[in-house]
């Protein structure tokens, strides 16, 4: 017994919807849920009450247009799945219905997007040939300040060129600033290099208890509480990594005088400081940068690309499949995560295939994610019935892959190749048994559109 079945995998334009709640539906509930708290259980970042969306509205529409990569928090959760560019696709009508919605759904209670704001920002940024980073966008448009544990909070500003932190008893502030919201930043210093920052306040403990204290700096800071020195960082280097410092001290509910000392030498510049009580409880910031000690090695990158008549392979871990996932860039600009576990494609994206830079210098561990656009999550199950087994893959001249499963008697073979913007699938099953079903997706919804077509996401189509 042989079959055989070709399937089209096309990156197509999108089809129209009306109103806010209907676009969101098409475009974006795949990923972040029709409820707006995250797909597949939280494998994407949620929207319900996500500080992305709170404030500023441009924040918004400027990763709608241009998309997100790399490291991200929401709420507490780190997460690194790109997300694809929206501007080409959608026109400003419908990015400003669509966050219009998610700006006034699940709790969320922010003002509407307007097709003119979204207008102007996309002219704004004409310009910008990639995604942001978390880092470039929360740089033009930080999340609103709420207020901290600390009152009467007031900052002196020095200059000069220390290397550790001085006798400040001994300096004359270049200025004081009243901070009002109570959070600590390295903004209010005019100077990029050789400065300090001292604030004085009052830290108000909501109980009587330990209190824990974490504190990090580049270069160097010290806290004080009641006059007891608490944590330090001392000399001149990055935030994260062995640098961090904890510190405990003794509350008693109320208010208790704190001093925060910072010093700049050169180079990058920020500090961090949280508390919370307990050895479970959750940090509570007193700074505007948060967890930044958390922040892993930096790497070069090393991008890894297909040539124009070669198939590039990548087999190390691979954010969002498993851990014997393998990925494929093909010529033409459309990529291929399989997993050898799930004997299934798991990720499609366009663009940039992978970077190297993470795995390849000094051992680099944990998941890379893919480095393009468009990445599409096809499914987080098994294809192939219980039982069934990988038994490797072959490559072609120009190395194109075709894996090979076993289900009993049965051997089904899984070819891929590229042509233009579209993969083509071969599926052969040889040998004995009963017809094979063989899972496409467990998270997507196929729309019908047109004689054996089908709309998985607004740019993928399977036919």
């Amino acid at each position: 017994m042989i079959s055989r079945l070709v399937l089209l995998l096309s990156f197509v334009s999108p089809v129209l919807a009306q109103d806010g709640g209907q676009l969101f539906t098409l475009y974006c509930s795949a990923c972040h849920g029709a409820d707006g708290k995250g797909a597949t259980g939280g494998t994407f970042p949620p929207l319900a009450g996500s500080p992305w969306l709170q404030g500023d509205g441009e924040r918004a529409i400027k990763i709608v247009l241009h998309g997100l990569e790399g490291p991200v928090k929401v709420l507490g959760k780190d997460y690194n799945l790109a997300m694809p560019p929206q501007g080409a696709m959608l026109p400003d009508d419908q990015i400003a219905a669509i966050l219009t919605h998610v700006r006034s759904s699940w709790g969320n209670k922010e003002t509407a997007i307007t097709p003119q704001q979204v207008k102007a920002s996309r002219s704004a940024t004409a310009n910008r040939s990639g995604p942001w980073t978390s880092e470039e966008i929360l740089k033009l448009h930080p999340f609103p300040l709420e207020a901290t544990a600390l009152k009467n909070l007031i900052s002196n500003v020095y200059s000069g060129n220390w290397t550790a932190l001085p006798d400040f008893s001994k300096l004359k502030p270049d200025s004081t600033e009243e901070e009002h919201v109570g959070i600590i930043s390295v903004k209010q210093s005019p100077k990029a290099d050789h400065f300090a920052i001292v604030w004085n306040g009052d830290f108000l403990a909501p109980s009587d208890g330990d209190y824990l204290f974490a504190l990090d700096a580049d270069d160097s800071a010290r806290v004080l509480i009641d006059g007891k020195p608490i944590a330090e960082v001392t000399g001149i280097g990055p935030m994260g990594g062995k640098r961090k410092k904890e510190g405990k001290a003794v509350l008693t509910k109320g208010s208790h005088p704190i001093r925060i000392e910072y010093l700049e030498v050169i180079g990058n510049q920020g500090i961090s400081l949280g508390w919370k009580t307990g050895k479970k409880g959750n940090w509570n910031w007193l700074s505007e940068e948060q967890e930044a000690a958390k922040a892993g090695p930096s790497y070069p990158s090393i991008p890894i690309q297909p040539s124009s008549a070669h198939t590039a392979i990548y087999r190390n871990f691979i954010a969002g499949t498993t851990p014997r996932a393998i990925a494929f860039g093909f010529p033409g600009g459309v990529n291929l995560a399989y997993s050898a576990d799930h004997l299934a494609p798991e990720l499609l994206w366009t663009g940039k295939f992978m970077d190297g830079g993470h795995h390849w210098t000094a051992r680099g561990q944990g998941n890379e994610p893919p480095a393009g656009e468009n990445v599409i999550k096809l499914s987080n199950s098994a294809a192939l019935p219980d039982g069934a087994k990988f038994r490797g893959f072959k490559l072609d001249d120009v190395g194109n892959p075709t894996f090979s499963s076993q289900l009993g008697d049965a051997i089904l073979l899984d070819s891929w190749t590229p042509s233009s913007s579209s993969l083509i699938r071969k599926l052969s099953l040889s040998g004995k048994g009963a017809p094979l079903q063989i899972l496409i997706s467990d998270i997507l919804t196929p729309t019908p559109a047109g004689d054996h077509q089908y709309l998985l996401t607004p740019k993928l189509l399977l036919k």
